[in-house]
């Protein structure tokens, strides 16, 4: 990750009382995995949001960077119509890749 990134994702841990993780954090994984699992999405970032001073500064922060977001409801649907759909990269971070709250 780069310096940039890892400066980026280290404001928006601040402005969140939820998590905020990324590839690099150990429990990444279990969190972006849906029960289908045919359908395996890699988001950039992963906001977990706990109010809704967490929601609004998730969404300033896709807003600021360019970022498609996905919410997760219960993450049942067959489909995987509960994750955003593309693979990203947090390198990537600063263009359209997904933040899912």
């Amino acid at each position: 990750m780069t310096q940039q990134a890892m400066e980026t994702i280290r404001r928006l841990r601040a402005a969140m009382d939820g998590q905020v993780l990324t590839p690099s954090d150990s429990d990444f994984d279990d969190r972006r995995r849906v029960w289908n699992t045919l359908i395996d999405r890699h988001p950039s970032v992963i906001a977990r949001c706990t109010s809704a001073g967490d929601v609004a500064a998730a969404i300033g922060f896709a807003r600021r960077h360019d970022l498609v977001v996905a919410v997760r409801g219960g993450a049942h649907a067959p489909s995987g119509a509960a994750v955003w759909f593309a693979p990203a990269s947090l390198e990537a971070a600063m263009s359209a890749n997904c933040l899912i709250a």
